[in-house]
């Protein structure tokens, strides 16, 4: 089960294994579903998941179609598409890999809620730690594993080429390093059953300035305007995390508290408990929800209102626009144009 705090993870992270998985026919829309994650995920990537549905849906794939380097694979293929446009545009902008990684560390946790990097110098050596949400044995953990420490590898190629590898990774996995990581990173040791997950390099090379790339896609910048997200970072508290959490799945309709639960990964007595803690019930956690998602469409889309509405899982326009008067205190429309001339200023 998740955490008391609900760890989240946005979306972007988890597309790439829906598209590998997608093309050699998995059924991954039905497992989606099934591990309450929003099953139109490629088309509305612009959403936070719990992260241990993340790893779940990882896991469960790579042991179900028997691909034990599905975390390396499809992690090392993507490159710089793995941490998404608004990360990579910060990577990719700084003029050495030392700023480079300084950018990492400080923006990966807006990524996800309980992950965060960090460096330490060692002699002649820096390491770059990942801070581990789960520890092994979580369903998944060995295979996304590999997200944080390829993201690292990455940028270490990025600006140093394509050649060049860390000479040590410390990973937390129990399990066995597979063949293809051994292959493509056959001048880097791997160390297994460590406590700490970190990757290794000559400190020298962090003064090395942006690396011209050809030909090779894993360094294009990620463009797609469907990865984007614009929205805010994860919420620091329970409620704040389950709001986001639900805001994907208003397509359906209303979220049931039966779902909340379910996303939660916990039973509804519980979710109703904690959120009493924060004094919040489950019906203003979807109101705000509600209003964030209708907010953010209303400035950063010219939607008309009935679009906003049936998108925020009412089915009367004239209810989302009660509903949305009572929060903001003004209308939709006038919501909108105070929006844009605050802008315009």
């Amino acid at each position: 089960m998740p955490s008391a705090d609900l760890p989240i993870s946005h979306a972007t992270h988890l597309v790439p294994y829906v598209r590998f998985l997608d093309q050699i026919g998995a059924p991954t829309k039905s497992a989606l579903e099934q591990m309450r994650l929003p099953a139109d995920l490629l088309h509305a990537p612009n959403c936070y998941v719990p992260t241990e549905s993340l790893f779940g849906f990882v896991g469960k794939f790579a042991r179900k179609e028997g691909i034990d380097e599905l975390g390396f694979q499809v992690a090392y293929a993507t490159g710089l598409g793995l941490m998404g446009p608004t990360l990579a545009a910060k990577v990719c902008d700084c003029p050495t890999l030392l700023q480079a990684l300084q950018a990492f560390c400080r923006f990966v946790n807006k990524q996800a809620s309980q992950f965060w990097a960090w460096t330490v110098e060692d002699g002649d050596e820096i390491r770059v730690y990942l801070h581990r949400t789960f520890e092994p044995g979580v369903l998944g953990y060995t295979q996304t594993e590999w997200i944080g420490v390829i993201a690292v590898v990455t940028i270490i190629q990025f600006f140093a080429g394509q050649r060049a590898q860390p000479s040590r990774i410390s990973l937390g996995t129990r399990s066995p390093v597979p063949d293809c990581p051994q292959e493509i990173l056959g001048a880097t040791e791997f160390r297994t059953r460590q406590p700490s997950v970190y990757i290794a390099f000559p400190r020298s090379m962090l003064a090395l300035p942006r690396h011209q790339h050809a030909g090779d896609p894993r360094f294009d910048r990620p463009s797609s305007l469907s990865n984007t997200y614009s929205g805010p970072e994860p919420e620091a508290d329970f409620a704040g995390r389950l709001m986001q959490c639900l805001e994907p799945h208003f397509v359906d309709g209303y979220p049931k508290i039966t779902l909340a639960a379910e996303v939660a990964g916990t039973s509804v007595r519980t979710l109703q408990r904690r959120l009493a803690k924060q004094s919040v019930t489950y019906s203003e956690v979807v109101d705000r929800a509600r209003f964030d998602v209708a907010s953010r469409m209303l400035t950063e889309s010219d939607a008309p209102s009935i679009r906003v509405a049936y998108a925020t899982a009412y089915s009367d326009p004239s209810h989302f626009a009660r509903a949305f008067r009572r929060i903001a205190g003004v209308s939709p429309r006038e919501y909108r144009t105070l929006a844009k001339r605050r802008s315009a200023q």
